[in-house]
């Protein structure tokens, strides 16, 4: 595979000439494998790998698409703000139609192509999570030094309680003293 100058594999890839399943009868079906090692989705989004299987079946208004995948973005950790692969499972299903209309969001070219990319780009981003970690238990970023704590300890002092807290301390330290 070619890559562009920035090491990844470009989307066009993702370009699938189906005019023969187009060509043949309803239930028809292609089955593809992939593995794209460093692959540039979009513009906006990229991914380490892509591996899993597309099924590519004829019906009555398009071809349907239904495929299993995975892969890994990069992200930054809203913790300690390191980059960071996080795994994303993908799962594919949409008709891609023949005959464009009013609410078709996908559709095949009459030169019989289908571009999985845009499908493909729209499902990473919904996989995406809201808060992306570099691993479940990350420690995150020393408020005072900004010290990465994943990588060591720092010297400041975290003792440090929010005045409005100062009941619910006393509360907690009266009810774990045992009875006099």
């Amino acid at each position: 595979m070619n890559t562009s100058t920035n090491g990844y594999v470009p989307a066009r890839v993702l370009k699938f000439q189906l005019g023969f399943l187009l060509e043949g009868t309803r239930g028809q079906i292609s089955e593809t494998e992939l593995n794209i090692p460093r692959l540039r989705v979009a513009d906006d989004v990229t991914v380490e790998f892509l591996r899993g299987a597309i099924r590519f079946s004829r019906t009555s208004h398009g071809i349907l698409v239904q495929g299993a995948l995975h892969t890994a973005i990069i992200l930054e950790c809203s913790r300690c703000l390191t980059e960071a692969p996080v795994a994303l499972e993908i799962t594919l299903e949409e008709l891609y139609l023949t005959q464009p209309n009013s609410y078709a969001e996908f559709t095949i070219g009459e030169d019989g192509i289908l571009d999985l990319a845009p499908l493909l780009r729209q499902e990473i981003i919904l996989e995406i999570p809201i808060i992306p970690l570099c691993k479940p238990d990350c420690l995150g970023l020393c408020p005072e030094c900004g010290q990465n704590l994943n990588e060591g300890t720092c010297n400041c002092h975290r003792e440090a309680l929010d005045p409005r807290l100062a009941a619910l301390r006393a509360l907690r330290d009266k009810l774990s003293k045992p009875d006099e």
